[in-house]
């Protein structure tokens, strides 16, 4: 009901025909709900390497893990609040800048703590160290 409710007020906020109104709310809100599901996953994986630092008794720096997926959940905030709370179909210019470097960002810096966390669980060649 509120998801019928949105696309009608952006409909007649735009005068866009509907069937494009409905194409870009989907895309939006299926942008929105990837992007929480991949801020999760690399939060658990965060919560893995904790619990491998705890039974390994080496340092995974899982905090860092947990914290740089963060930008990935600003980018959910400012593409929610720019078809929710502003009614737009598309996210401005600003917005979409602010929101893809937080995302960049976000990205590289789970890369980094994903590399730092496969070193430690990595088994070594050639014996054990």
């Amino acid at each position: 009901m509120v998801i019928a409710l949105i696309k009608d007020l952006l409909f007649l906020q735009t005068g866009i025909p509907q069937y494009v109104v409905n194409s870009k709310f989907t895309a939006s809100v299926l942008t929105i709900a990837g992007a929480i599901m991949l801020w999760f996953a690399l939060f658990f994986m965060g919560v893995m390497a904790k619990r491998y630092e705890k039974v390994l008794h080496k340092k995974t720096d899982w905090q860092f893990i947990i914290l740089s997926p963060t930008g990935i959940l600003i980018y959910a905030v400012i593409q929610a609040y720019s078809l929710i709370v502003v009614g737009n179909l598309k996210m401005t210019d600003s917005e979409t800048w602010i929101a893809y470097i937080f995302f960049f960002l976000s990205g590289v810096l789970s890369l980094l703590g994903s590399l730092r966390f496969f070193k430690v669980v990595m088994p070594h060649k050639g014996g054990s160290k």
